[in-house]
């Protein structure tokens, strides 16, 4: 008995292995920011979250004597939930998200490839709802690369920050507090260039989100008269969810329009979001919304294709 393993964008026969090698390794840019910005907790706060996630799908797939499916995969959810956590982050915080995202989200309904859900979106936000406090354990990125205190005991965080008094520079780079992962916009790019030249994603799908999003808030500044659409884009982590979290290889069911349509119902989730809420959850709510539609979409495009086969039999 097997796990319904998936690989949906795979263009050429390749297997699920390949698939979440392609992924991983498109992290590794994003990984080597966080640890140069946050030191040694940084990467073993991304090591843990990757090993208890492997750990925890290992265990379940015995229990239920099943295949895990590759072991690249767990390492790539956890790695990415980790990447979407302050830096100050308690380890046993980040335990009960990866928990959460890969027992209840994962292996209850199912296994590797039954997911309702994106893993590592729900994960991160089942920490946002039980440990609220935790999201304000940012740091400053440079400061204190050797200091582990905080995976045992967090910490207060810092106070509002205002990120008009950064450079261009540094926001691009991400050297300003935010989650771990998320906020090096020169990384996740090129990270997103890797899951497309390596066939991991099919470029269509982030660029309709982005396009989409960009040009909802463009409307909102000309309404507004303002000119805040790129400080969004750049500092708001999106761009991570174009890459890592929108079309993930467990819950998209198909591509082409659907896959658009996907796009730009989570760019409109995301534009709506973000009149009344910042931080993590314009990342993680649009992305879990959407890929719990996806199965509704696929179907309706299933019923649609039957439909009209069915009128040109007749």
């Amino acid at each position: 008995m097997t796990d319904r393993v998936q690989g949906p964008f795979i263009h050429t026969e390749k297997n699920d292995a390949y698939i979440s090698a392609v992924h991983l390794l498109s992290l590794i840019p994003v990984m080597a920011a966080a640890v140069v910005y946050y030191g040694l907790r940084g990467a073993l706060l991304i090591l843990f979250c990757a090993a208890a996630f492997t750990a925890s799908d290992t265990i379940c797939a015995r229990i239920r004597k099943v295949s895990r499916g590759s072991v690249l995969n767990p390492l790539f959810c956890g790695a990415v939930l980790a990447l979407m956590l302050p830096p100050d982050t308690p380890l046993y915080v980040a335990l009960t998200g990866v928990l959460f995202a890969s027992v209840v989200v994962r292996q209850i309904p199912g296994g590797r490839g039954a997911s309702i859900v994106n893993p590592p979106a729900a994960g991160r936000l089942f920490v946002r709802i039980v440990f609220p406090a935790n999201e304000a354990a940012l740091a400053l990125p440079g400061g204190s690369r050797m200091s582990l205190l905080s995976l045992l005991t967090g910490s207060k965080g810092l106070d509002d920050i205002d990120l008009s008094q950064y450079s261009v520079s540094e926001l691009v780079t991400g050297r300003y507090p935010s989650f771990i992962g998320t906020s090096c916009v020169v990384m996740i790019v090129i990270g997103i260039i890797y899951l497309v030249v390596k066939k991991g994603v099919r470029f269509y799908g982030p660029a309709s989100y982005i396009l989409m999003l960009t040009v909802l808030l463009l409307v909102k500044d000309l309404h507004n008269d303002t000119s805040e659409t790129w400080m969004f884009i750049i500092t708001s982590g999106v761009l991570f969810t174009a890459a890592y979290l929108m079309f993930d290889d467990e819950t998209t069911r198909s591509f082409g329009m659907i896959s658009i349509v996907s796009a730009f119902i989570c760019a409109f989730i995301t534009f709506m979001l973000s009149f009344k809420t910042t931080g993590i959850d314009l990342i993680v709510v649009p992305a879990v919304i959407t890929s719990a539609m996806t199965g509704i979409l696929d179907y309706s495009r299933r019923v649609i294709l039957s439909m009209g086969r069915e009128r040109t039999n007749v």
